[in-house]
């Protein structure tokens, strides 16, 4: 049995909210206007920490809720979840009819595994906004997880609709094409967004992903290799391509590719289980055993169990 492939989706959030009117305050005071635009800046430029420092000094001068956002984002961006839901949260006493606030809050809550809550928030932004588009993909983004999958996919049709040029949402799209079996529709879509973001090594393992379902081996071995080159120490790749080669009949390649896996993403027990299989495949019970044991160890025994029912890793 070769467990499933793997491959990521993407979060998107508003950066600056357009929720209050106009705010003079910058105008009035040089040294928040000056703490403001260094603030977006450095954030924009990805350089997180330093971005908060100058949102934590105007916000000292002045607290609006865009300033809370631009921190909330920030903090989201830099893996501070908890935090930036504290920063959407005191936006939100500002602005509560927000939708992007609103989205953003959801967005904190998908990422911090609060799906309920999450799916909330996005539902009350879409009160305030039905066609906000990262709220319909955040909303998506909670039925993929559910496994709701053609729900998902209207949603992030319906995103994309909205913001048609949101490579974020492009992405998912195809990862809901690829979840309900639309193979042809999920390979598009995955070629549009590498076109935006040729250096994306996701977008590739997407593709690849893809493209092995559709048996297009070769075509997803290059995509494989691609996403690789990108980011090499990424171990769901190595992971997918050994579900290539063991369904190439590649043996010994699907379990070089498995041990990497390993060493990257130890915690994958899903690699350890395919690599068991493999060994068994190339008559080395001993260690397709172990593997299994430890697979089974990590709470995945299906496989061991199995095993053990044709007398076979007993000891």
């Amino acid at each position: 049995m070769i467990r499933n492939t793997l491959y990521t989706i993407l979060i998107s959030f508003v950066l600056l909210t357009g929720c209050a009117k106009k705010n003079t305050a910058t105008q009035e005071v040089p040294e928040l206007k000056e703490a403001t635009t260094k603030a977006i800046t450095l954030q924009k430029e990805g350089s997180l920490q330093e971005s908060l420092v100058w949102y934590a000094q105007a916000l000292k001068i002045k607290e609006t809720p865009q300033l809370r956002n631009g921190a909330g984002a920030a903090l989201l961006s830099s893996g501070a979840t908890e935090a930036a839901l504290k920063e959407f949260d005191r936006a939100l006493t500002f602005t509560p009819s927000s939708p992007d606030l609103l989205a953003n809050r959801g967005t904190a809550l998908y990422l911090l595994k609060e799906y309920d809550d999450a799916h909330s928030s996005f539902d009350k932004a879409l009160s305030y906004n039905p066609s906000h588009a990262e709220a319909l993909n955040g909303k998506a983004l909670v039925q993929l997880y559910q496994k709701n999958y053609e729900s998902a996919l209207v949603l992030f049709l319906q995103a994309r609709k909205a913001a048609p040029k949101n490579a974020y949402i492009i992405y998912n799209t195809a990862i809901a094409f690829e979840a309900t079996g639309l193979l042809e529709d999920a390979e598009k879509i995955f070629t549009q967004y590498i076109k935006m973001a040729p250096k994306d090594a996701k977008a590739f393992n997407g593709r690849g992903v893809t493209r092995l379902k559709l048996e297009k081996y070769a075509a997803s071995a290059q995509d494989f290799n691609k996403a690789i080159a990108l980011d090499p120490t990424a171990g769901k790749f190595y992971y997918n391509r050994g579900l290539l080669w063991q369904k190439q009949l590649k043996y010994p390649d699907a379990v070089k590719d498995y041990t990497r896996a390993i060493a990257y993403t130890p915690d994958n027990s899903a690699s350890y289980v395919n690599r068991g299989d493999t060994y068994f495949l190339l008559d080395e019970k001993e260690k397709g055993c172990r593997d299994l044991k430890k697979a089974c160890n990590m709470g995945l025994c299906e496989k061991l169990e199995a095993y053990k029912n044709i007398n076979t890793c007993t000891d």
